[in-house]
């Protein structure tokens, strides 16, 4: 600091916050180089991401992604199990509402309230888990029909030519 330059704990004129304007200038040249280099690495990521999702895009749009059947197979029946449970659970927290108010005195009402509100919030969670299991155990088992299907016809038009 002894070449002239300023230092930006002590201001030259000595009042707090003051840069000079040479030592802006400086800063300013330095946040534009820094600047640049960072839009320079931003931009090669954004090109990285790009590339990389349009690949997965790429894949998804042209069924990149295919399950054997006999994965099929063996997921199907966990996921109507998933499906048939959480219907099971629905019934049990639909009893919850059966349950009744310990007293008739204002606090017993809201806390028969706040767990009649707790067992329909808690039923809608399940109503939608279970309709997203039972479509996916739906979607697989349309899916190993789909496939034992086209299976049988390749085998009975190999059976015709042979």
């Amino acid at each position: 600091m002894g070449n002239g330059e300023s230092s930006s704990s002590q201001p030259a004129d000595g009042r707090a916050g003051y840069v000079d304007p040479e030592e802006q200038a400086k800063r300013d040249r330095q946040d534009k180089q820094f600047g640049e280099a960072m839009n320079s690495n931003g931009v090669r990521v954004y090109q990285q991401r790009a590339a990389e999702d349009a690949k997965v895009n790429a894949a998804a749009a042209g069924g990149g992604f295919n399950m054997d059947v006999d994965a099929m197979r063996k997921l199907q029946p966990k996921w109507q199990g998933i499906a048939d449970k959480l219907g099971d659970m629905m019934q049990l927290g639909d009893q919850f509402k059966a349950l009744p108010q310990p007293a008739e005195d204002p606090a017993s009402t809201l806390q028969k309230k706040a767990a009649d509100s707790h067992a329909d919030a808690y039923t809608a969670s399940l109503k939608q888990q279970q309709i997203y299991a039972q479509g996916y155990a739906n979607q697989l088992k349309n899916a190993i029909g789909k496939y034992e299907k086209q299976e049988r016809a390749n085998t009975d038009g190999l059976r015709k030519q042979g």
